[in-house]
């Protein structure tokens, strides 16, 4: 599923963390829409990426709701 990355900063010694969220739109002057919100979104997002579902790369995971949408989607 074609996703784009939150990046959520560490506290202490642990490791950021990357949080996936489906898109909605265009990237609109750096702001790209997802689908967990109405109002807010990813500024500066990275570029969309393909990101399996069921991902278990260490570190990272999606967006309940937006993996609901993606879920839906399908």
């Amino acid at each position: 599923m074609i996703a784009v990355p939150e990046r959520v900063p560490a506290r202490g010694l642990e490791s950021d963390r990357l949080i996936w969220h489906l898109p909605v739109g265009d990237v609109v002057e750096d702001f790209q829409a997802i689908a967990c919100s109405d109002e807010e979104g990813i500024v500066m997002p990275a570029g969309e990426r393909a990101v399996p579902l069921h991902t278990d790369v260490p570190g990272q995971s999606w967006c309940p709701q937006c993996l609901t949408h993606a879920q839906a989607a399908l």
